[in-house]
Order: C-alpha cells, then structure tokens, then sequence
C-alpha cells in the first residue's frame, strides 16, 4: 500500500489493540473492504462504529437507478486496489464478513445531496482523533499519493477532541444534512458475494458486453410523442415493429440515416409508413423514392380509403427510381420533371434501397461526371438538402461485398467518409476495407464456420452496424418477442414442383432446342450502330459523347452486344414464362424488323430502341440513337435482318400453332392444380384463395383469360394485378390496386370479414406485388415462372409468409421448365458470361447489370432446395448477412431483461454463479482496464474477454471464439432463474464457502495467460504491416485484466 495510507491503517490498529468496548465516529469518502480486512484483527475491541459518508457522488438519487451505482475506483468499497485484489477470488469472504460486521456494530448515514461535508475525521472514544485527508483505502505500490493528517491524542488535547465530537453530533443527529444508509450499505456488500442464479449472471454479463448499446429511449420517446403515439398507424403495429420505428427515428435523428433490412413478411413498409407519420406530424416534408413496380403499393397510402384499416392520410411525394434518370417529362406521379425541385425534402425514403449500392462513377469527354441515379441522388436529393433525413429499406442490402453496403450510407453521409468520426469511426472506406480483408481471408481458408469469422471481424464494424441498420430475422423475432401477442408464422408445407412439357404432344418448342437456336440470333434489329461506316463512327461518337469511366471507354460495339445480351436474356424469360407471353415478343420483334427494313429501303433515319419488360436503366440511358441510312452498310445489315427474320418467323408459327391447337401444357397443369385447389382447399379447410405469379402482364393477362374461360359459372372471382392495370371478374369489386387486394385479403387489408359475394379468390399479378404486401388470408402461392432467382420465388411467397397469419398451413407451387437445371442454368451462364465479359471490359468493374445473378453454383444449390423446403431469405446468403453482423438477438433478449431486473445496474463487478451441463470448468469475463492501449487486431467483444477453460488449466474457448462463448454461456443458463442448489453446494464443500478460492485464482490466471499470449499472436502477424510489431500486452499483468463475473460449471 501507499506509504501514508499504510502509516494510516497502522496507527488506527495500534490505537484499537490497546481499546475495549470502544466507540469510533468516522467521516470519511472511503470505506474500502481491503481496509476492513486490514482492521478486522482488532474491530473486535470495538463496540460501536458512526460511519458517515461524504461526497458520494455514486448513490443514487431517490429511487432512481444508475450505472454509476456500479463498484468502480470512485466507489465507497472498491478502488484500484480491491479491483486487482478480487482476481484472488477472496472478495467473497471479505465483504460476507464486512457485512456480518456492520450489521451488528455499525451506524451508517450519508450526506444528502447538495450539502457539503469537508475533510475526512477518525475519533475513537475521547482521547485519539486523526484530522485530514486521508481515505479509509489502500493504494497501489505504485501510486504515489501524499495525504495531510493532523493526530491528536491524549489528556491534554482532549478539550479539542470533545470540541469535534460535538461538531460531528450536530452533523450525524441533523436530518437535513445528514441521513440514514446502513440498509443500501449492506445491501452493495451483498452484492459482492451474494449467491446469483445462472440466467441473472449471463445477463449481467450480457449488459457489461452491451449494455451501452441499448436503446434506452422507447419509454422516452413516448412520452415525448403524444400525438404520434395516437396515430393508427402506430397502434396498428406490432410491438417488435414499434421497436424499430424508435430505433429507426432515433438513429436518424442522431445520425441522419437508418437501413431497416428485416426479413421478407416482418413489415418493412410499415415501419416506414410510422417513421414518416412522425415526421410529417412535425410538417417535414417526405419523398418516397419506389421502384415502378411498387408504386401502386406506396400510392394506396397517400389515398385517405374509406376501405382502408388505416384511417390515415399521409402526404409524402413519390417518384420512380427511374424519375433521377429524367430530365424531361412527366413523372407518374404527376410532376413535370424539368421544374420538380429535389432538394426540398427533409427526409427521403428509398425503397429497395439495393437498387442504389452500384457506384460507377463515368466520366464525359471533359472528363465531368455523368450523373447516372446514384450521384442524381446523392448530388441533387442528399447534398443539395437542408439536412436531408435518409431512410433506406432493403431485405437484401449486402449482396456481393460491403461495397454495397458503403455505397448505401454513403447516400446518408452525404459521401462523407469521415461522418462517424466523433464515434470513433474516422473513417468508413478504410473500416469497411478492413473488414472486407477479414471476409476474404476466411473465404481463402474455406471455413464454413461462421463464427470464426464474426469473431475476428472488427468491433468499430458491429459499431458501424449497429449504429445504421436494423436486421431482424424471422427468427429473432418469434424467438425474442414470441407468439402469444403477435401470432405465429404458419407452417410452410413442401414445395410441390411440376415440370411440364411446353407441347401437350411433345412435338413443338421444346425448350432446350427452342433456346439453342435463340443463341444464334443476331437480333440487329437493336443494333444499327454496329453498322456505321467506319468513317462516320467519330461523329456520332461525338455527337453522342460516347465515354465510358476512367478505367475503360464503352464503344459503340460493346453496347450493342450488352443490347443483345438484354434482348436475348428477354427472349428466354418469356419462353420459360409462357407460350403467349413468348409468341407477343416474337410478333413484336418481326413487327420491328419489318419496320427496319422498309425504313432502310425508304432511306428513313433509323432509330435504336428497346422492348424489354423491366429494362436495364443502364442501357436505356444510352440506346437512344438517330443514325442517318447513308451512314449505314446498309447490305450488312438487311443480310443479317432477312436471317433473323426466317428464324424467328419459324419459331413464331409453332407458338401459334400450339395456342390455335389448345396445346399449352402449362396452362393445362395450371388449370387442374386450381381446380382442386378451389374444390378441395387441401391447405385450409374453406380457403380458395390463391395468388399466382409470373414475371410478365402478358403472362398475367393470358393466365387471367385462360382461367376465366375454364372456371366460367363455377363462382370463382378472379382478378390481375399489373403495373401496367388491374382488372376483375367480380363486379362488385371496384376495378382499382387497393380494391383488389382488399378483397382478396380483407383480414389483413380491411382488418374485418366482408361477404364471400365480394370477395376475390384468385389474383393473378406480376412482381408489382411481390414486395410490401400484406396477403395472408392467402395461403397458396404459384410461381408460373421462376426466371432464374430464388430470391424472388422467397419475396413472393412472402405475401403469405407473415407473422400472425390464421393459416395452419401454407404452400409453395413452383413451375421449373423441364430441363435438367444444371442444363437451364448454363444456358443463361452462356449467355450472361458474354455480356459479364463485356461490362468488366468497359467498366473495370464487377457486373452491375445484375448482380444477384453473379454466383450460378449458388442459386443452383438454391433452386435445388427450394424444390424440398422454403427457405428464408437470409438463408439465401451461404457467406454472410446482416442479421450475422449484429447483435440484435442479444439486444432484445437483454434490454427486456434489463428493464424488468432494474437492480442489475446496481451489481458490482466480480460476481459468480454456479451452474451444472457440459465440461466442468469455469466460464471468464474480464475487462482490459486499458483502453487507450486498443490493440491492432481488436476483437469484436474488446475490450472484453471471454474465455473458457476446464478444470484441467485447458482452454476449450478462446477470446477469438467469443460469439461461440456468448452461445455457450446463454446455453449453460437460459431460463435458470433460480440458484442451482445441487451443485452449488458442491462448490461451498470444495471452497469452504468460496473463502478458499485458490484453484479457480489458478484457472483465472490460466485464461488470462490465453488472453496474452492470443494478442501476442495477433501482434506477430502485423509484423509486416507499415506499423511493425506491437505487442501492447507485453507488459500487462493479470491485474490489468478486470474481474467482470465468472460461471462455475460443475
């Protein structure tokens, strides 16, 4: 100890050895247990102890709880040095007998709030008193601390001892100064060696990892959103979305962006259907930024709907993605595009926010950016702003690497790479490129152990995380919320998977043969630029300014085999979708080749165009091309035309062939599946309901009309819902987007029964539905065409899929083509190969057309289980999501915890449980008490540790599997809510009652020798870093590494 504390703590026990039945009255700011033990030899000549406490400023106020009630070096029981001395594990004892003490010969009183007590004082009986500065603590040996103490002792300093005493009686017996606090300082000893059951200590330790990263403003919040809390859309939601809506304001509030990436059915569009009710309450002005195909969806909110369950009206604007392309025009929405001011909105909303995380910044002839959607966004939305609010929504905003997910919040820090920098973050490239380097180098060593990599990733990335998204998986969410307020999900039967022959006689079309010759097709009809003469290619390249990046230039020839690649691509979705939809795409080209050739002859200027349904905005920006005929080799040209011509005139004949001759086999397959669905309803007993996809309106149109004609007088209602219209067979069903889907799904849209007269049984819809719609009074879903990705089939079935649904059961219907998969995947591998090729050729980058397609190993093994089972879509991901990547799990299940066990905020450091299953050995928490010295290669938990070793000194979990050790210990202790008294019992007889603890102090110095010795590893490997080795634990002891608590497994 410090030499003028130990001169203290020697003069105070000479004093008392020489005592009987003495009285001590004691100011002082310390009372540490290392102190008592020092003293405890001769307290047993004392027969009464006044203890006041001064300046405490950890003692809570009133009734209220806080974290500074924590022991730490400012506490009355605990400084630095009893913080080192718990790693002997003997704390338990020393403040069991500190408590038996002053329970039986101690008074204790606090000083209030607000009033002021000067100066420390020691006055035993009449006749010693030490005036001073000293504390009632013990200093480390090398702290050098200097105290100034005046003792007075003896007959003839008696009148001033008898002086103070009647000062400390005026202050001890004044209950404005002064008040009782014997019961809250027995209780704080308590705590330090109180029996605490498994669950109470994993949570305990749980709030030390993260307690600083709850939100702790829901409580809050509501009581300063009184009007918002009224809204229906806030009481129409589920206490798990209420959750994300605060945390969704919160972070935009403080940070000025969010990403809600919640799995598919857990409703995202209405969490951010409340997150914008909040704001527009405040008169902020919203804009919604939508795919086409899902503006129907976002529209049917701006409409007050008598027939809506939401009684409410939002005002928020709505553009198309596409709209930031345009500069001219009309948006659907209604706003001329030249005069329509981006800037003015205080918070914009993007849907399917992954639509924006391809950056590829392209450069004109001036070498000045080409504002492509992103940086129309980002230039004319974000940054032009007054502090523009971002809210990005997205089950899928990771894709191919954290690039996507930098380019996403680069939208929401206005492309400010140091915008977190207060946050410790300085920067989020380089934060993002460190951990992307962690990804790769797991993917190199081929583990399929997630864990290894989340342990290794570091914790400014989950800061980052979590300080931007919210990513609940279906899972989490019945797991940490459960079904008893909010229902369950409904029991998803085996996909059932039909294979049908295009050709009812198998003579016609058949698939695989139909697209090999469709592989030979020129289709120039697309491509006139490929036959501009050689010498007139300058000037519309000019006229044009025809630039690629900086990393390549994108020619004439290359964006005419990309406008193939899409035409192509087109050509094989629309078989694998339909005869009718496949012969109206074939019809419309030899309409456009007719109209090329006869303008060629004509000598008319010719125009590239396209004919895709969903096209690739990518090309559309640059395929808009007048070419002069002169300048065109015109031969060349009609050669190539003429050929593909004949082809696709062939091809076009069998299709008509087969819908003259009523051969479609699909439909036919179709037909009987819904027959017996609407007879039998095998899936729920009375439920008709159906909704069939496919990715096409002509497919949707064509299905409408076949079924039509089939199930005519069998009061079956069905309906087709497009983005390009809406129609029904049900006349008492208004023809428009919301009233269709009301009456298909009147529970979850209405929230009421209408009459069966009135009802929809069958919706047959594009994409246009697949996301943000709420249709579980359905419980069947048909996906007529797959086009490739499974993701898509996941988000369709989705509509279904929900929490809360009154199915049982529910059931996914897929049509495959009838090729081997391996065969239908290598036929768009073929084709996208060409075009992959070509795009990394003229952009130096990845391809962007489609990035969810890259990976044809992966959907293969997708599809293929998709034929066995519905799987979730953050199950698609085989590497990694953002559900991964943070801690909600953990979070939600501790912030309930922690707001209905208010005193666990009151536990001090240090404390034990004893539980039984598994190895025996003991479960360590510490803390690194430095933590300016961050090491290199942090860890995910620093600077926390957990570590396991058994009973033999082996470490079976070390520091780097810490996300295994936090499933282990939640394992060990979930819903063990009371002392295990079995092997609890044990543990006393082995210790003789925790008071001889040398054997666990071993395995504590065990775990932190792992922890070392683990970091010294880490510092070896940076050795060729541009820093060189560091070893910043080379000089720690065991004392730097702080006791949190400990699990006994016995």
């Amino acid at each position: 100890m410090g030499n003028s504390a130990k001169k203290f703590i020697e003069k105070i026990n000479e004093v008392l050895s020489e005592k009987e039945n003495a009285v001590v009255n004691i100011i002082n700011d310390k009372l540490t247990i290392s102190v008592f033990t020092a003293l405890e030899k001769n307290l047993k000549n004392v027969k009464e102890i006044n203890f006041i406490i001064r300046d405490t400023k950890f003692i809570p106020k009133n009734n209220e709880i806080s974290r500074e009630f924590e022991i730490t070096p400012n506490d009355i029981l605990y400084n630095s040095y009893d913080i080192k001395e718990k790693n002997k594990l003997k704390h338990f004892a020393k403040a069991k007998a500190m408590y038996d003490f002053i329970k039986n010969n101690v008074n204790v009183r606090k000083v209030k709030p607000y009033q002021k007590v000067n100066g420390n004082i020691l006055i035993i009986d009449d006749d010693f008193m030490i005036q001073g500065t000293s504390s009632l603590e013990i200093y480390e040996k090398r702290t050098n601390r200097y105290d100034f103490d005046t003792t007075i002792k003896g007959e003839t300093e008696k009148s001033q001892i008898l002086g103070m005493s009647r000062i400390y009686d005026e202050i001890w017996n004044n209950d404005d100064v002064t008040q009782d606090y014997k019961q809250e300082l027995l209780e704080s000893l308590e705590f330090v060696y109180k029996n605490y059951n498994p669950e109470f200590l994993y949570y305990f330790t749980l709030n030390e990892l993260f307690g600083d990263r709850l939100d702790s403003g829901i409580e809050r919040f509501e009581n300063d959103s009184e009007k918002f809390k009224k809204t229906e859309i806030w009481n129409s939601l589920f206490d798990f979305q209420k959750d994300c809506v605060v945390s969704a304001i919160q972070k935009l509030q403080k940070y000025g962006g969010c990403i809600i990436a919640d799995s598919v059915g857990l409703g995202k569009t209405f969490e951010a259907l409340a997150v914008i009710k909040y704001f527009e309450i405040r008169n902020d002005n919203v804009l919604v930024l939508t795919p086409a195909k899902l503006y129907d969806n976002w529209r049917s909110f701006t409409g007050n709907y008598k027939d809506s369950f939401l009684n409410e009206m939002f005002n928020y604007k709505i553009m198309f993605h596409t709209d930031l392309s345009r500069t001219k025009g009309e948006s659907k929405s209604g706003y001329e595009l030249s005069r329509f001011d981006w800037s003015k909105f205080d918070l914009v909303v993007i849907d399917e926010s992954h639509n924006f995380r391809n950056r590829i910044a392209k450069y004109d002839e001036n070498d000045e950016l080409i504002m492509n959607r992103y940086f129309k966004l980002l230039h004319d939305v974000i940054k032009s702003g007054k502090n523009t609010k971002v809210l990005l929504l997205s089950a899928t905003p990771v894709n191919n690497s954290l690039v996507d997910l930098k380019n996403q919040i680069s939208i929401i820090t206005s492309d400010h790479d140091d915008a977190f920098s207060e946050q410790g973050i300085s920067s989020v490239g380089y934060l993002l490129k460190k951990a992307t380097q962690v990804i790769n180098d797991w993917e190199k060593e081929g583990s399929q152990k997630k864990d290894e990599l989340l342990d290794n990733l570091p914790s400014d990335f989950y800061k980052l995380l979590e300080m931007m998204t919210i990513s609940r998986s279906r899972k989490h969410i019945t797991n940490y919320y459960g079904t008893k307020n909010i229902g369950k999900f409904p029991q998803k039967n085996k996909p059932i998977t039909y294979y049908p022959e295009i050709d009812s006689q198998n003579q016609l079309l058949n698939f695989k043969n139909t697209n090999s010759i469709l592989e030979e097709l020129n289709l120039s009809v697309y491509t006139p630029t490929k036959f501009i003469k050689s010498e007139k290619l300058n000037y519309y390249i000019n006229k044009y300014k025809l630039s690629g990046n900086r990393g390549g230039k994108m020619d004439f020839d290359t964006q005419s085999k990309g406008l193939v690649y899409l035409h192509r691509t087109n050509l094989f979705k629309r078989l694998e979708s339909s005869v009718f939809s496949f012969s109206e795409t074939l019809k419309r080209l030899i309409e456009n080749i007719d109209q090329t050739i006869e303008n060629l002859n004509k000598g008319q200027q010719i125009e590239e165009n396209l004919d895709v349904e969903n096209e690739d905005e990518i090309y559309i920006e640059r395929s808009k091309y007048e070419i002069k005929v002169e300048d065109l080799r015109i031969n060349a040209y009609l050669e190539e035309l003429y050929n593909d011509r004949d082809i696709i005139k062939r091809i076009y004949d069998e299709t008509l062939i087969l819908l003259k001759e009523d051969r479609d086999n699909k439909i036919h397959e179709l037909e009987k599946i819904v027959g017996n669905k609407v007879d039998n309803t095998p899936y729920n007993p009375g439920n008709r309901k159906i909704l069939i996809f496919t990715a096409f309106a002509d497919t949707a149109n064509y299905i409408y009309s076949k079924l039509l004609k089939k199930f005519e007088g069998k009061n079956i209602s069905i309906a087709s819902v497009t983005g390009k219209g809406v129609k029904t067979s049900n006349k008492k069903v208004k023809e428009d987007f919301h009233s269709i889907l009301s009456a298909f799904s009147p529970k979850s849209k209405l929230k009421i029964e209408i009459p069966q007269d009135e009802q929809i049984d069958i919706i047959v819809a594009t994409d246009c539905i697949s996301e943000g719609q709420n249709l579980q009074d359905c419980d069947t879903v048909i996906n007529f065409d797959i086009q490739w990705n499974p993701v898509s089939l996941i988000q369709r079935f989705g509509r279904i899929d929900r929490i809360g649904s009154k199915n049982d059961n529910i059931q996914m219907i897929n049509f495959f083509p009838n090729a081997d998969l391996n065969e239908y995947l290598d036929l768009e591998r073929r084709v996208k190969g060409k075009m992959t090729t070509l795009n990394i050729a003229s952009t130096g980058d990845e391809d962007m057309l489609n990035p969810e397609m890259n990976d044809f190993n992966f959907r293969k093994r997708q599809l293929e289980k998709l034929k066995e089972e519905v799987i979730d879509i953050e199950d698609t991901n085989e590497n990694i999501s953002l559900t991964d990547l943070n801690m909600n799990e953990y979070l939600y299940e501790l912030s309930n915890y922690v707001n209905n066990h208010k005193e666990i905020n009151k536990i001090p450091k240090g404390i034990y449980s004893v539980t039984e299953g598994g190895q025996k050995g003991v479960l360590f928490c510490f803390k690194h008490s430095k933590n300016d010295a961050k090491p290199k290669n942090d860890s995910s938990l620093y600077p926390y540790y957990l570590i396991f070793v058994n009973n033999n000194k082996e470490i079976l979990f070390k520091n780097s599997q810490a996300r295994e050790v936090i499933k282990l210990f939640r394992q060990l202790c979930y819903e063990k809510n009371e002392v295990q008294e079995k092997v609890l019992k044990e543990f006393f007889k082995n210790t003789k009652n925790a008071t001889e603890m040398g054997f666990y102090s071993e395995l504590l110095n065990t775990a932190v020798n792992s922890i070392k010795g683990e970091e010294e590893e880490k510092a070896v490997q940076t050795v060729f870093d541009f820093s060189g080795f560091n070893n910043n634990f080379k000089d720690d002891t065991t004392d730097d590494f702080e006791l949190v608590s400990f699990l006994v497994v016995g």
